[in-house]
């Protein structure tokens, strides 16, 4: 078990921990996007916070750093590197102590916010060792659709153990930076621009982990997971009042690829999935080797019957479903690729659907446009299932399938041809 943990935390490392922002043209979606990738008519900001995390008895304090992305006054601005010092870590092992990694962003530095009205609120925590600016290009998108996303930078190289830490610290952490967007939207600049009692919340990988528990799953006691990480046992107790003054603020929670549920780790099973009552989206690839499928995520998912909830599975994907790429700066070679890409979908596409589906069932559930579900109700689970017959020889066209009508059943919003691979499934919560 021991081993198994560590070989696994050590992985992830190798496997995801520095996925960061794909040279993509930030906010603006590929010419092949879906409908709801299209970049929106707000030009972008973004600012630094800072977020006083709370620490275990006899820890020193920890203070994290955070991206606000947000919806700005003023026109689109060009592309710009945006840019981070990474350390290196022992489980890292490169070469150098620190390395400069950058991307392409079109967000404007401490642009003036415009919010007529309070901006709907993401919360967004990485998984483990990533960076949050590896979530860039999905923060832009929706700040460019009048969303704020508040990405957490977890700071996990900071501790010795990197993998016990983030299981320690992801919910606290997540809990934390909601407070400071409380607080933020005390701020002279920031009086009333953010509806923080009505957000949502969104985790890749160990970050998902943390989501699940913030959103009211627990640990089980028994399991191997809380036997390894006597830190983790706290997560298998009834929530505190202040993890339910942070629940009680949740309309929606995504998951994207969540750690912890396959059987040999032991640490979310159905009992504990029972207390997951909020709307929720999970994204997994069913070749995930990380999170696993049937045994992790989907199962969870499942298992989650007291929840409104989709599930999108990506045919053929692994783990690296959810952030942006290989970024300029970190050392080109096959342990790179590995770390930051899949090996049959390319990237960008990859961020399109994401953005896709994210943006429809935020729209949804936070806020409150129903046509939204016409994205999420579908003809087919299986988009392969889908039909758009034409005469033979009928020219390519850009235009989108709108709300299924025979013969026409391909999925809505996606190109003709073009919606393959994907499965999305929904289940309504069991009646009490």
């Amino acid at each position: 078990m021991l081993q198994s943990l560590r070989s696994t935390g050590q992985r992830c490392v190798l496997g995801w921990a520095l996925t960061l922002g794909l040279q993509l043209g930030a906010v603006a979606g590929s010419v092949d996007a879906p409908e709801l990738a299209q970049a929106g008519v707000f030009a972008v900001g973004v600012k630094t916070v800072t977020i006083n995390a709370d620490t275990l008895p006899g820890e020193a304090t920890r203070r994290l750093d955070a991206l606000l992305w947000y919806p700005a006054v003023g026109a689109p601005t060009s592309v710009v590197p945006l840019a981070r010092d990474v350390k290196n870590h022992a489980w890292r092992g490169w070469k150098t102590p620190t390395l400069n990694l950058s991307y392409p962003s079109v967000a404007r530095k401490d642009a003036l916010v415009l919010a007529p009205k309070p901006l709907p609120v993401l919360i967004v925590s990485h998984g483990l060792m990533n960076m949050g600016e590896s979530f860039h290009a999905m923060a832009e998108h929706l700040a460019s659709r009048g969303y704020a996303v508040l990405v957490i930078q977890h700071n996990d190289e900071g501790a010795a153990d990197p993998l016990k830490s983030a299981i320690a610290y992801r919910p606290a952490d997540q809990a934390a930076a909601w407070r400071r967007l409380r607080a933020l939207d005390a701020e002279e600049a920031w009086t009333g621009k953010l509806q923080t009692d009505k957000i949502a919340l969104l985790g890749y990988s160990m970050g998902g982990y943390g989501s699940l528990l913030s959103a009211g799953a627990r640990l089980d006691k028994s399991g191997g997971l809380s036997q390894w990480a006597p830190l983790a046992q706290a997560h298998a107790e009834p929530q505190t009042d202040a993890q339910l003054a942070f629940k009680n603020s949740l309309a929606a929670v995504v998951v994207m690829a969540p750690w912890g549920a396959q059987a040999q780790f032991g640490g979310f099973k159905p009992t504990g999935l029972a207390g997951l009552r909020l709307p929720l989206l999970a994204i997994v690839g069913d070749q995930d080797d990380i999170s696993g499928y049937q045994d992790g995520v989907r199962g969870a998912w499942e298992s989650s019957v007291n929840a409104p909830r989709w599930l999108l599975t990506y045919e053929n994907a692994r783990h690296n479903i959810a952030n942006s790429g290989m970024p300029n700066g970190l050392p080109m070679g096959f342990a790179a690729w590995e770390a930051t890409e899949e090996p049959v979908w390319r990237r960008e596409r990859l961020v399109d659907l994401n953005n896709h589906f994210i943006t429809a069932f935020l729209d949804l559930y936070l806020r409150g446009d129903k046509q939204a579900a016409q994205w999420l109700t579908l003809a087919h689970e299986r988009s392969n299932d889908g039909a758009w017959p034409v005469p033979f020889g009928t020219p390519a066209s850009d235009k989108y399938a709108g709300p299924a009508k025979p013969p026409i059943t391909s999925w809505q919003g996606f190109q003709r041809r073009w919606a393959v691979g994907m499965r999305l499934e929904h289940r309504d919560a069991q009646k009490p």
